[in-house]
């Protein structure tokens, strides 16, 4: 069973995409990419201080009578 990626770990990966893009083209580089690189590092920020953004520890789903 695979759990999905948190959201801050959705928004790490959009902003090494980006990065890396922009380290492999550097001609791209523009306001708006700045501005994107930005957004998502504030977005990143915000959810480290949010416990449902986070990562989650995998849930226990053995029933509670074995223990």
């Amino acid at each position: 069973m695979t759990s999905q990626p948190s959201v801050l770990n959705k928004l790490q990966f959009a902003y090494d995409l980006v990065v890396d893009s922009l380290r492999e083209a550097p001609q791209l580089y523009d306001c708006h990419l700045d501005q994107a690189l930005l957004v998502l590092v504030l977005a990143m920020k915000r959810a480290r201080r949010s416990p449902k953004l986070r990562c989650r520890p995998p849930s226990d789903h053995r029933e509670p009578y074995l223990f």
